[in-house]
């Protein structure tokens, strides 16, 4: 399944499993950032990302694993995507050089150091 295909798939679990209203969903681009309290999100909580973590697994057989930089794969509707193609197909996915956004990282506005 490549990307274009699992964006239309996460959109899906986040209606059905999220409860998020369509038309909202249906805007979401693959630069929208997923996280709460980030400018322009779709607002995910952290019940949310469990959710959606469990939807994953079910969906794509992606197991989202505590030890990895799961905020970084959880940053963008985008990252998703790529997390669950390089996945899915067994691969390990590497971690973006983009930083992820301010409120995942403690909610400081200070970059990391």
């Amino acid at each position: 399944m490549d990307e274009r295909a699992i964006l239309g798939e996460l959109r899906d679990l986040i209606v059905k499993r999220l409860k998020f209203d369509p038309k909202t969903v249906a805007a979401v681009t693959p630069e929208t950032p997923l996280p709460k309290g980030v400018e322009g999100s779709l607002g995910l909580d952290s019940l949310d990302f469990i959710e959606l973590s469990i939807a994953l697994e079910e969906r794509f057989g992606v197991v989202v694993d505590e030890g990895e930089a799961v905020e970084v794969h959880f940053a963008t509707l985008g990252a998703l995507a790529r997390f669950v193609a390089i996945s899915s197909k067994g691969g390990i996915p590497t971690t973006p050089p983009l930083e992820p956004p301010t409120s995942i990282r403690g909610g400081s506005r200070e970059p990391a150091s």
